[in-house]
């Protein structure tokens, strides 16, 4: 009898410890994979993602099935991702491709997944991901929403590469879904909100500025590019835009802030060269440059002295 009670406590003493090293590795799992807690509870012996692979497949006949996705099978499509993502929730394959199938039949519960995926430790370095989150948002929900899709552009961004080195097809979404926004609260229309946006994006870099080199979050040079054509696309506008005089007005003060060493045409923004006396692009007169002091020839880039007249410059 006494051996017996011996066994027993023997017992519950190797299952209260097995319990509490259970309990122990479960946190520590946790602390090296986060998303292991919204892995499925079912039974399946560690082997998720197997099935996920298994999953997935069958989602990619399931979709070849479907003429399209609509309103009377998004419920069944969005269950099949859900399911996916509760056997791997760290497959890209989910959002990239998984997301785009209902992005039209239902754009809410399309962000949402996509945001889920956002905040998934595992898919950090993922740059598709914030992106199409944005992109769904400006082109398939009703109306638009470019206030929120903003946040995510930036995210792409800055996954991309971040301050020097980021994608310049997520910049220009970026840029783009600030303008709409610009435009609507200022009453402006779209091309004046963008060449707002960018000024203010390049006074910003100015002001973070470190000795020469910019530590704008996005490509300095980019955006000088972009801010240029915007300007020129409003003091030489094509035939389908009418610039407002306040656009024009501030087309003016950029190009005398940023531009001002870049010898453009005040009327058209066009770059002329050096000894040219009228724009080549409007024939506007502009302000000569690169002249001798001396005898008013035009100087060969980078020369210290006139040659024609030998004077020191």
């Amino acid at each position: 009898m006494k051996r017996n009670a011996i066994h027993v406590v023997i017992i519950i003493v190797a299952v209260l410890g097995g319990w509490l090293l259970a309990q122990n590795l479960h946190q520590k799992q946790l602390e090296l994979s986060p998303t292991r807690a919204t892995l499925s509870k079912l039974p399946l012996g560690g082997f998720h993602k197997f099935l996920s692979d298994v999953e997935w497949m069958f989602f990619v006949n399931y979709l070849g099935s479907l003429n399209t996705v609509d309103g009377d099978n998004v419920k069944q499509v969005v269950s099949r991702l859900e399911r996916l993502m509760s056997y791997d929730p760290n497959l890209s394959k989910i959002y990239q491709e998984g997301a785009a199938m209902i992005s039209i039949a239902d754009p809410v519960k399309t962000v949402e997944i996509l945001d889920a995926a956002c905040e998934n430790p595992n898919l950090k370095s993922n740059s598709q991901i914030p992106f199409y989150a944005g992109f769904v948002m400006v082109q398939h929900m009703t109306p638009p929403n470019h206030k929120d899709a903003i946040r995510y552009f930036k995210m792409a961004i800055e996954r991309s590469g971040g301050k020097d080195q980021g994608n310049a097809y997520y910049t220009s979404y970026y840029y783009r879904a600030k303008a709409k926004v610009l435009a609507g609260e200022k009453k402006l229309d779209d091309r004046h909100a963008l060449l707002q946006v960018l000024f203010n994006e390049w006074d910003d870099a100015i002001l973070n500025s470190r000795g020469d080199v910019p530590t704008s979050e996005y490509n300095s040079q980019d955006l000088k590019e972009r801010l240029l054509l915007a300007v020129r696309n409003t003091k030489n506008p094509p035939e389908d835009y009418k610039p407002t005089a306040e656009a024009v007005k501030l087309a003016d003060e950029i190009t005398k802030k940023v531009f001002s060493d870049a010898h453009l045409c005040h009327s058209c923004a066009t770059a002329y060269c050096p000894g040219d006396k009228f724009c080549g692009a409007c024939g506007t007169e502009v302000i000569v440059y690169g002249l001798c002091p001396f005898c008013k020839e035009v100087l060969t880039p980078g020369a210290k002295f006139c040659v024609k007249t030998g004077q020191k410059l």
